[in-house]
């Protein structure tokens, strides 16, 4: 319902705030910290992306349980 979606929002977004507070407490740029992770996740979905299409698929056509398996698979090659 609209409402329940208003509490959601507001709870994600009071979230978002602790999270930035946080970030400013540590010295930290929530900013560049998020731009950051926003590169990585893309890095490696396109890895991901590249197994699938190494091993004659697309993401599309991949379980949410398969496409783990190789976002997992990147995470350890990445380590």
């Amino acid at each position: 319902t609209p409402r329940n979606q208003e509490k959601i929002e507001e709870e994600i977004g009071d979230l978002f705030f602790a999270t930035v507070n946080l970030s400013r407490h540590l010295k930290c740029n929530a900013e560049e910290a998020l731009r950051k992770a926003n590169n990585k996740f893309e890095r490696r979905f396109r890895k991901v992306e590249e197994k699938a299409l190494e091993r004659g698929s697309s993401v599309k056509d991949l379980s949410l349980i398969e496409m783990d398996i190789l976002w997992d698979e990147v995470k350890r090659e990445e380590k």
